[in-house]
């Protein structure tokens, strides 16, 4: 497997436990008993995980073959879609603390 792959499904994974992570999740409650423990675990969880997985994004990009496939099309689509998943989260933030 190509390291740009490689890089593609380590940021995809890293999109979906962000997912998981988001404040508006329902298991979250059980996990976690106070809404402040909600949110700051979210918040230092999702900081992390979405840096890193912008930064595997990056690699995924710079380390495409030079034989077009469908990673191409995938990594260059992935900032956008990191893009959505950031608005997502912001909107889910705004959401828990009453301003939406």
């Amino acid at each position: 497997m190509s390291k740009s792959k490689k890089y593609f499904y380590l940021s995809v994974l890293l999109i979906l436990v962000s997912f998981y992570f988001n404040a508006q999740n329902p298991i979250l409650n059980q996990h976690f008993s106070s809404l402040i423990k909600i949110i700051l675990v979210c918040s230092v969880i999702n900081a992390f995980t979405l840096i890193v997985a912008i930064l595997f994004a990056d690699k995924s990009i710079k380390a495409l073959p030079e034989k077009k496939s469908w990673i191409h099309r995938a990594a260059h689509m992935l900032p956008w879609i990191l893009l959505v998943v950031i608005l997502l989260h912001l909107i889910a933030a705004i959401r828990t603390f009453g301003i939406l």
